[in-house]
């Protein structure tokens, strides 16, 4: 006689249910009560794929496409086509997906005859596929064709794009122990439920279960594409241990080289999907911070109360910045998170990694509660992730659109910063209004500073002059004013003499 398996055993391994077998509507309830169930369960991680789709290379599997005509609701009136990825490279461990449809949950299979394997080096298609994620597809930007505008692949990662868009910085559902002493967990969304939406509706829901040995939790992701793609997140969030950095609607970007980095062997002048750290705080300030990449480690913490949005923005919209047509890095999205609640007391903390390679993510960003998360505790977080390009909409002052730096000639050790400022007030100023800086360092001398428009453009520079205290780290701010009265956001930077 066969035993009967215990719910908790279920849980563990994220069997869906069927459809015959429901009598009430699949909820979002029932995903927070599983992943409450998890976090009393010992972590188990789930076991990853073997054979020829894992020693699938990174091109081979990027040459595996899904083939548009077997599409998910093609065919339909639906707005919104789903295709999936399979497993294999390192997306190697399986997930599970349920399709909802008025309450009632399916099980998403999937075969080789929905994949054109031609360019991946096989010469046989596999039997058996496993899932690994999916990408959502919509007519975003002619009502003809539709085009990709969201994915969910690897770990807790997930991107969408705008209108014009191409994917740039990604988000991720939870960051734990990111740049600290201790070995970083990387949760993992080990379960998806797309809801199907109404013929015409413009708005798609997807419901993800996340596993790591620290915490799980349940995700609600409402989509909405357009000019600014929009995702409405609710997280639940379950302590299945104490946690030390528990980071909150974190955003991975890439930069290599800006306007300030040091000269390089490319004809490129600047390689990256971010220029920036922006944020909004809860008193109102602006505060941009330009990303580096820098030659060690460098974390940098923005203390703050309830703040009101921060976001990895690519404010350099040129194309001439940067001069190459294959990877459009003038298009990549600039991605805001904006809570929808009191977050409470906390820091916006931005990490930058040393990357000899552009095809290295190395920069993340997150929010970290004062507060250390506790096993047995319950968090909620509500936030809004945007995808966008009209990063000016952002500001409600002028914004830095650029920081350049060098040496001050005959002068050892002193660096000269300019920080060009553009749009609001500045815009229509005079060129012989007297503007303004006001500038702190946390170390060293400020030899010279001072504020000149530049002729025909609209915008005004900042020149400053800084002498370090021996080789102490310089953090600096500062703003533009006029009559005393502020009229910029707030640059900020971090100089390592």
């Amino acid at each position: 006689m066969q035993r009967p398996v215990p719910l908790a055993l279920l849980l563990v391994f994220f069997l869906l249910p069927s459809a015959e077998a429901q009598d009430d509507p699949f909820t979002f309830d029932q995903v927070t009560a599983m992943a409450q169930q998890l976090a009393g369960q010992p972590y188990k991680d789930v076991p990853a794929i073997e054979g020829d789709m894992h020693n699938l290379s990174y091109d081979h599997y990027r040459a595996l496409r899904a083939r548009s005509d077997r599409a998910l609701w093609g065919g339909t009136k639906s707005l919104f086509h789903v295709e999936f990825f399979p497993a294999g490279f390192i997306y190697d461990k399986p997930v599970k997906i349920g399709l909802v449809d008025n309450g009632k949950v399916s099980p998403v299979s999937i075969s080789a005859d929905e994949f054109d394997f031609s360019d991946t080096g096989l010469k046989t298609p596999p039997k058996d596929l496993a899932l690994a994620g999916f990408k959502l597809t919509y007519p975003l930007n002619r009502k003809d064709k539709f085009d990709e505008i969201g994915a969910f692949l690897g770990a807790s990662y997930f991107r969408v794009i705008g209108r014009g868009q191409v994917y740039g910085a990604s988000a991720r559902g939870l960051a734990i122990d990111t740049a600290t002493a201790k070995p970083e967990e990387f949760p993992t969304f080990r379960q998806f439920w797309i809801m199907k939406p109404g013929d015409g509706k413009s708005t798609i829901t997807v419901w993800a279960l996340l596993d790591s040995p620290s915490a799980t939790g349940a995700y609600s992701f409402s989509i909405v594409p357009g000019k600014r793609t929009v995702v409405d997140c609710h997280a639940v969030l379950f302590m299945r241990n104490d946690v030390g950095l528990l980071g909150i609607a974190p955003l991975t970007s890439m930069f290599f080289a800006g306007k300030a980095s040091p000269p390089r062997d490319d004809y490129r002048p600047e390689i990256h999907d971010s220029d920036g750290l922006f944020l909004s705080t809860g008193k109102g300030e602006e505060i941009w911070r330009p990303l580096q990449n820098p030659t060690a480690l460098a974390v940098s913490s923005f203390t703050d109360t309830n703040p009101k949005g921060f976001g990895l923005l690519q404010r350099e919209r040129d194309f001439n910045q940067y001069q190459d047509s294959a990877a459009k890095l003038e298009r990549r999205p600039s991605l805001w998170v904006e809570p929808k609640a009191g977050w409470g007391d906390g820091e916006v903390r931005l990490v930058e990694i040393p990357s000899k390679a552009e095809t290295n993510d190395n920069i993340v960003a997150f929010w970290v509660s004062k507060w250390p998360a506790k096993k047995g505790e319950r968090k909620e977080y509500d936030y809004r992730l945007s995808a966008l390009d009209d990063e000016a909409a952002l500001s409600s002052q002028a914004r830095v659109v650029a920081t350049r730096q060098g040496a001050v000639w005959n002068e050892t050790g002193v660096r000269r910063f300019v920080i060009e400022f553009q749009g609001g007030k500045l815009a229509a100023l005079p060129a012989d209004q007297k503007v303004e800086a006001n500038v702190s360092l946390s170390s060293g001398k400020l030899r010279r500073s001072h504020v000149e428009a530049l002729p025909g453009q609209k915008a005004w520079r900042l020149f400053l002059e800084v002498e370090p205290q021996e080789k102490k780290a310089v953090d600096m701010r500062a703003f533009l004013t006029l009559k005393d009265q502020r009229v910029s956001e707030t640059w900020s930077q971090v100089w390592q003499p």
